[in-house]
């Protein structure tokens, strides 16, 4: 049976160090080594890896990295729907090939996220495993009901089959997430009481951080510095 998550972490030039940043916490508020998650670094094609922080995220979690030249969109929309669809396609070749394990969800996610406790993964890693649907994460209203992308994804075969070859790419003017709303929908999707998405909000204070925290979120996106990043090393002096 599956039991690990795939933390997959999507970056290119102009995020890099935030996500760097990411990651390297995501690392150090590991107290050992994590036997719940695997870690992936995923560079737009145009982009390199930071194997310093490979290798720092490499003492905590077993880690796959690699550069998406298959999927070469850029600019946004394209560019992220690129680098999604170049994330699952990744998954799905190389699971199929045994090159990597197969995994029961993938967390797909960007520079603007980020843990806000020591104890997200459990709690997300739980709660996928009770929705029992192929998508988790934060339901968004505007401009229609969608999950947005920074989310937990289906490792199932057949999902993953028919993302990266049914589906494939989608069009470049809109949000993968948001075209493929419906088609999610009708596999199975749910909101995640503990995740939070906020797009595009610029800074982070600290009342909001430890309002977010008492109402049990584990982990937010939208973030647009590294205000988030740093009241966590704070709170849990990592």
């Amino acid at each position: 049976m599956k039991q690990k998550l795939l933390l997959a972490i999507q970056f290119w030039d102009k995020d890099k160090e935030q996500a760097m940043k990411v990651a390297r916490l995501i690392a150090d508020l590991q107290s050992g080594f994590c036997e719940a998650a695997d870690f992936m670094f995923v560079a737009r094609f145009d982009c390199t890896q930071d194997m310093k922080t490979v290798e720092h995220v490499s003492r905590k979690f077993n880690v796959h990295h690699f550069i998406n030249t298959r999927h070469r969109g850029a600019e946004w929309p394209h560019g992220c729907n690129s680098l999604w669809f170049g994330t699952m396609d990744y998954v799905y070749t190389m699971s199929v090939a045994k090159r990597i394990p197969e995994y029961k969800a993938v967390l797909t996610f960007e520079a603007d996220s980020a843990p806000l406790s020591p104890n997200w993964i459990s709690e997300l890693s739980r709660g996928w495993d009770e929705a029992k649907v192929k998508v988790y994460g934060a339901m968004q209203s505007n401009p229609a009901p969608h999950v947005n992308g920074n989310a937990l994804f289906s490792a199932d075969r057949d999902f993953l089959k028919w993302v990266t070859r049914d589906v494939g790419g989608c069009s470049p003017h809109a949000g993968w997430d948001f075209v493929l709303a419906s088609e999610f929908r009708k596999r199975g999707w749910a909101d995640c009481p503990k995740m939070r998405s906020w797009w595009g909000y610029p800074t982070m204070s600290e009342e909001t951080f430890n309002q977010l925290s008492r109402e049990g979120v584990v982990f937010f996106h939208g973030v647009k510095n590294c205000s988030l990043v740093e009241h966590v090393r704070n709170r849990f002096a990592v």
